[in-house]
């Protein structure tokens, strides 16, 4: 009786253990997330934005010491997100997209900051696709990954840790730049059908189907071309897109955002970045699209298949 009873004590306790160690991951994570949007905004409205405004459209005005530090903090958030190998199973669709809203945002400030060395004209284009994609980067944390981390919460059974999560700000006071870009105040219609899926699938110009394999040659580039159909009732703003690629030397990722897709219509996006794998290796590939927000149905929304490196 006695083993009995230290028996059931050890694993009740073990158990609560687990819990809680759980419920600390949870909470840890939440925190850190919560951390690097905070820090990315804050770089956004206190650093780019001056900067930007002091500019007054001339590039030579720009100060590009100061932009090139921001260009390197936006990367290190991105990065940081990339490499956080503690994420909850809970929020994996919540990562996704918060590691998708720091990567839109490395990028655009990269672009910007190559677009400062060049002349008026060419800056002023640059700066408008670049608040364009500030734009989706708000879009992105506030109608996806702030939604996903709240379903995460409550199917972790942690709603009272919704006090750590506060909702996203905008990157940028797009109003005072005089761009119309801006973050939506709504969320998407609930009632409407929304729907995205994998229309294609194409590396170096050869067309990837579920299951298959594509050989490259010795010349041919990992280079991956995704085709995102929009199946559902309403246009679609902020739809991520991501590649894996698994080799050898490790697991590659990269990701992309299509900024719109209307009602019945496809977009395409293409990857590329990737190392080669070893000769004669056969590597796996997944891609994967949305999910949107308010998407119910998400069996088509993910395409695995393998690529082999030949002579």
């Amino acid at each position: 009786m006695f083993l009995v009873l230290a028996t059931l004590f050890i694993f009740f306790v073990a158990r609560g253990c687990v819990a809680t160690q759980e419920a600390t991951q949870v909470r840890k994570y939440v925190m850190s997330a919560n951390s690097l949007l905070s820090d990315s905004s804050n770089l956004g409205r206190e650093k780019l934005q001056p900067l930007v405004q002091n500019a007054d459209g001339n590039p030579a005005q720009m100060d590009g010491e100061a932009l090139s530090q921001a260009v390197d903090e936006s990367r290190s958030y991105h990065r940081q997100a990339l490499e956080n190998g503690e994420v909850p199973p809970e929020f994996e669709e919540a990562h996704h997209y918060l590691v998708s809203t720091l990567g839109v945002r490395a990028a655009a400030t990269g672009r910007l900051h190559q677009a400062a060395s060049g002349d008026a004209e060419g800056f002023q284009e640059a700066l408008s696709a670049t608040v364009e994609d500030y734009g989706t980067s708000d879009v992105l944390a506030i109608e996806h990954y702030f939604p996903a981390t709240e379903r995460a919460l409550e199917s972790a059974g942690q709603q009272e840790d919704r006090s750590y999560l506060e909702e996203p700000r905008p990157f940028m006071d797009y109003g005072a730049l005089g761009h119309d870009a801006a973050a939506p105040d709504a969320r998407g219609d609930p009632g409407a059908l929304h729907d995205v899926s994998i229309a294609g699938m194409e590396v170096a110009g050869q067309q990837l189907f579920a299951g298959g394999t594509v050989v490259l040659s010795g010349s041919q580039e990992p280079v991956f071309t995704v085709t995102v159909s929009n199946n559902g009732e309403a246009a679609e703003t902020g739809v991520p897109v991501e590649v894996t690629l698994d080799t050898r030397g490790g697991r590659q990722a990269n990701q992309k955002v299509v900024e719109e897709v209307g009602s019945g219509e496809t977009a395409t996006v293409k990857l590329g970045g990737f190392r080669p794998g070893e000769l004669n290796e056969t590597a796996e590939v997944t891609v994967e699209v949305g999910p949107v927000e308010h998407e119910e149905q998400t069996d088509d929304n993910v395409l695995a298949g393998w690529v082999t490196f030949g002579m």
